[in-house]
């Protein structure tokens, strides 16, 4: 596979990602054939792998919402991942557009998508 120019060296394109996974049964566009041939084999072992994705994802989008609707302007998501298929700071900037997000993860590959993805988006940030 071809690196993309966004991908770090150190980021390894050959071995599947969690992170990537979990973009794939959100039906994100962050993620290469290896990560959708992992997930899908995952889905072998453990049918409601997509269905648990999903399930997260909608607590997450729940959450942010409550916590902006109770004046909440500042976020911070440890373990953040990719960001995906409804981002915290999508939800809260939707919602109170002054909200600020700050993305943590330790995965070079999602800090690589999260500064890409978030570039002129001055109250968001990845790292």
């Amino acid at each position: 596979m071809q690196r993309p120019d966004w991908a770090p060296e150190t980021l390894d394109v050959e071995r599947p990602s969690v992170a990537r996974m979990y973009d794939y049964y959100l039906g994100g566009s962050h993620n290469f054939a290896v990560d959708r041939a992992a997930a899908q084999a995952m889905v072998g072992a453990v049918p409601e792998a997509p269905l648990m994705a999903q399930a997260n994802r909608a607590f997450l989008r729940r959450a942010v919402q409550f916590l902006n609707e109770a004046g909440n302007r500042q976020f911070l998501d440890i373990g953040s991942g990719i960001p995906t298929v409804g981002n915290v700071h999508e939800i809260a900037q939707r919602h109170a557009p002054d909200s600020r997000v700050g993305y943590v993860d330790g995965d070079p590959g999602a800090v690589a998508h999260s500064r890409e993805d978030l570039a002129g988006n001055e109250s968001a940030t990845g790292g």
